[in-house]
């Protein structure tokens, strides 16, 4: 199997309703023209199969016939969606790069990570789900984070660009950091937007107990001083047109709810995704909480072990 120029290798976007979704295809299309990656809408026919999971490799089992709805009329349905999205894809780009689409049959999250392989990026749309329906339908967008081989950006079905500034990036003090900043300063330079390096400290995680005021202090400094290294760092790496303005901050709570309420206002918020065993999502509990709630898009970019 060929694999993709880095230039030509598509941003694939996965649609579902193009009437739901125009916060998604705007998104996407502005990231193609910006980018200059050709856009791939996928519409996933998804698979008649109760409870089976390819990801793990369990097979599931077939629906009743009567729960089967006609293929034909699907199809017909799935076939006008799709002409909708790149009708809306094409708009954004406005012939900045080439907009194409594909009806695949499957399980949404696997098709999507199966396409990945060879992708520059999987954009897809996080849809408003109460407690009780993720609990039984499960979130196709932290499958595809969980398991791409790409970045995933995945966009809240009622973001707007509108009032929003800034890249947030999301470190947590390890090894990685260097790289998802790294990352995070090239889409800043992609956006013309400033960079902002939040390190949140959990300091119960940290001490086991309720820190005092003195505790605080130190964790503090000692985080700013770990930012200050690693923005030095970016510095000296990130090739002369590719330096956004860049600043740190470090706040004494939880890594979560930092990140969720900096969101509130960003353009994008960019974390990390640990190496892990290929059979679990390892997306870690930020990044979980960030996919169910951040107001605006957030990227999920893979790291090695």
């Amino acid at each position: 199997m060929s694999t993709p120029s880095a230039s030509s290798a598509p941003i694939i976007v996965g649609i579902q309703d193009p009437d739901t979704e125009g916060a998604l295809l705007d998104y996407a299309g502005r990231l193609a023209a910006s980018s200059g990656h050709p856009l791939r809408l996928v519409h996933v026919f998804q698979a008649n199969v109760l409870l089976g999971d390819p990801i793990l490799g369990l097979p599931g089992a077939m629906q009743p016939r009567s729960m089967i709805i006609d293929d034909s009329a699907v199809g017909r349905l799935a076939e006008q969606r799709l002409y909708e999205a790149k009708a809306r894809a094409r708009e954004v780009v406005d012939g900045a790069v080439e907009v194409t689409g594909e009806l695949l049959r499957g399980h949404a999250a696997h098709v999507l990570i199966k396409e990945s392989e060879q992708a520059h990026r999987v954009v897809i749309q996080r849809r408003r789900l109460s407690r009780v329906r993720r609990v039984f339908t499960g979130s196709v967008s932290s499958r595809v984070a969980g398991h791409a081989h790409c970045p995933v950006t995945v966009v809240p079905e009622d973001w707007s660009a509108a009032g929003r500034t800034g890249v947030v990036v999301g470190v947590g003090g390890d090894k990685t950091d260097d790289q998802v900043l790294g990352h995070a300063l090239e889409e800043a330079s992609r956006l013309n937007e400033p960079v902002t390096v939040l390190h949140g400290l959990d300091l119960m995680a940290l001490e086991g107990e309720l820190a005092d005021h003195a505790t605080t202090h130190d964790w503090t400094i000692r985080g700013e001083g770990y930012v200050d290294e690693l923005i030095q760092r970016a510095r000296e790496q990130a090739p002369e047109a590719a330096r956004p303005p860049l600043v740190g901050r470090v706040l004494a709570e939880a890594p979560a709810d930092a990140l969720v309420e900096a969101a509130d206002t960003a353009a994008l918020v960019v974390v990390g995704r640990a190496a892990h065993l290929n059979a679990f999502p390892h997306l870690g509990g930020v990044t979980r909480a960030l996919l169910r709630e951040a107001a605006c898009p957030v990227e999920v970019l893979p790291l090695p072990a």
